[in-house]
């Protein structure tokens, strides 16, 4: 009877141990659980996004429409580009950005007359936006494109989540408009 305590008790404390090792810890260095969709913070610009966490994509995409490339005294052409984009309350924002690269998409097109499938070639500005996204701020690159047409206008692939995030997709907006990110004053 008494060995059976000791078993118990032992027994009860290695469950305690167990458990308590897959609460999910507050450290530093720690990635952090997010839902598949979550609002997204642009600092500079003071707005927010709604943002579906994709983790089939590599890259980010963001829905962008009246893309132009805007001359920049001193930097060569092409380097800058102005365009729209449509926040959470469905406000056109203009934003700009520099480009970083850009991106060539292949999208596959069948002929009506035919039964061929020719593949198009798409070329999008690459820029560099700092979000942050459930109190992380960070610089991740998004290629811009008119995604009107996409259930989610904004994209955040493997190359935004890698990391600092895992992505639990039973989950969204995990992270609403409460989240400690800091607001940017605009110079």
């Amino acid at each position: 009877m008494f060995e059976s305590r000791y078993r118990v008790y032992g027994l009860s404390i290695l469950v305690a141990l167990i458990f308590l090792g897959f609460k999910q810890p507050a450290v530093a260095g720690q990635k952090i659980v997010i839902g598949w969709l979550e609002k997204v913070y642009i600092p500079r610009h003071n707005f927010s996004l709604r943002g579906k966490m994709d983790t089939g994509a590599k890259n980010s995409s963001l829905h962008a429409v009246d893309i132009e490339y805007v001359q920049e005294k001193g930097k060569p052409q092409g380097s800058k580009v102005r365009f729209k984009v449509i926040d959470t309350e469905g406000e056109y924002r203009i934003m700009e950005a520099d480009v970083v690269g850009e991106a060539k998409i292949k999208r596959p097109r069948q002929e009506v007359s035919t039964d061929r499938v020719t593949v198009d070639l798409e070329t999008r500005p690459v820029v560099e936006l700092e979000i942050c996204l459930a109190g992380i701020t960070k610089r991740i690159q998004v290629n811009l494109t008119n995604r009107a047409s996409m259930n989610y206008r904004f994209i955040l692939g493997r190359s935004a989540l890698t990391g600092d995030f895992v992505v639990d997709v039973s989950k969204k907006f995990v992270y609403g408009s409460g989240s400690p990110c800091r607001k940017i004053k605009k110079p």
